[in-house]
């Protein structure tokens, strides 16, 4: 890029969201960018990644690598603020899933009905439906339109998916769990354990699961199954407002977890891999009563 000619507004959010999936990843100095995966990860060309990867070259943030391509030259510490596309992406996900949780939004529906119902832009529209595909929640219909798709199908899939990754993630060579992470954690879990229950607790016990499963999924050391349980946790996210977990399953799941903590710092995975498929196998099994 000419030292002459300002970056477009593309290649700055780019080089911004690159930055935000670095440090998401925990993404260590010497790890490689792949233009391919890049353009695949933001749905765009390489033209636009190549720019943004040139800006975040020119501010030390990347390093050239022998051979062609780029390093990372150090681990993102901070990244700029979330806004723009993001911030109206993250307000439309969060009304949509709303609306839905109120029974407020139809099951098949239009981009220009999402437009004029959330007052948003074609682009984030387009930007989030697509989210919601990857996620699984909804599909195009033959023609113009959309559908989201029944949420016990979308569950039942989502909790066979977890059987078969979860239990696999904490055997994986590379899992190294994080004690401090786990202690606060087990603070948590006991914390929430102990107190009187009351409404909002439920909501409470969703942000603790949320951490206890994406937490662990980031000591396997592996960013495939980092990334795949984000979905699903991001799917979670999009229907948590459909449910009311009871007591006594919040009291149940949070007993598995603190069992699987437990075997995990004595150094037992393969129980600790055993423990999470009856977790995840009993959760299963309520989410359908």
């Amino acid at each position: 890029m000419p030292a002459t000619q300002a970056p477009s507004r593309l290649q700055t959010e780019l080089a911004r969201r690159i930055l935000h999936a670095l440090k998401a990843q925990n993404a260590p100095a010497g790890h490689r960018l792949v233009e391919l995966d890049l353009c695949a990860a933001f749905d765009v060309s390489r033209t636009p990644i190549r720019g943004a990867l040139q800006l975040l070259a020119a501010d030390g943030v990347i390093a050239a690598r022998e051979g062609g391509g780029y390093v990372l030259a150090r681990a993102v510490q901070n990244a700029p603020e979330d806004g723009g596309e993001d911030e109206e992406d993250r307000r439309l996900f969060e009304g949509l899933a709303a609306a839905r949780a109120k029974g407020k939004f139809p099951d098949q529906f239009t981009q220009q009905e999402v437009v004029r119902r959330f007052d948003a832009r074609l682009p984030a529209v387009m930007r989030v439906l697509r989210l919601l595909a990857e996620l699984g929640l909804v599909e195009r219909r033959p023609g113009n339109g959309w559908a989201f798709i029944g949420d016990g199908r979308v569950l039942s899939e989502g909790y066979a998916f977890r059987r078969a990754l979860e239990p696999q993630m904490l055997l994986q060579p590379g899992f190294r769990l994080d004690r401090i992470w786990a202690e606060k954690s087990r603070a948590a879990h006991e914390k929430l354990r102990k107190k009187a229950w009351r409404a909002g607790d439920a909501a409470d016990f969703h942000d603790i699961n949320a951490d206890f499963h994406e937490q662990l999924a980031r000591c396997s050391g592996n960013r495939a199954m980092l990334k795949a349980v984000q979905n699903q946790i991001r799917l979670r996210d999009f229907l948590s407002g459909q449910w009311n977990y009871p007591m006594e399953q919040v009291h149940s799941a949070i007993d598995d977890h603190l069992e699987i903590l437990a075997a995990l710092e004595a150094g037992y995975a393969d129980k600790a891999a055993a423990l999470m498929l009856h977790h995840l196998t009993t959760s299963a099994s309520q989410s359908h009563q």
